[in-house]
């Protein structure tokens, strides 16, 4: 919990922490918060996950491939992806 309140306080600019100490907490975020997120259902709902949390798993998400710039769009609108949901 007190990793998930730092970052609050990073994101509205109350942090007392260091560039530095924010840089490692923006590093560590991505592995730290899905287990934050569990422990509070685990403790505000304790009757959808039992007595004991789910065990998390340690298999990275990879996502699939990126559609490249003149492949069609994925979305139906028959135009290049660059032009529709790629554009930025």
């Amino acid at each position: 919990m007190i990793f998930m309140l730092a970052l609050q306080d990073i994101n509205t600019c109350a942090s007392k922490f260091t560039e530095k100490e924010i840089d490692q907490f923006d590093r560590e975020a991505p592995d730290l918060i899905p287990n934050c997120v569990a422990t509070i259902l685990t403790q505000s709902r304790p009757e959808l996950y039992g007595s004991e949390p789910a065990p998390h798993s340690e298999i990275p998400f990879k996502a699939g491939p990126r559609p490249g710039r003149n492949d069609p769009c994925s979305c139906g609108s028959g135009r290049k992806y660059k032009q529709c949901c790629g554009r930025n």
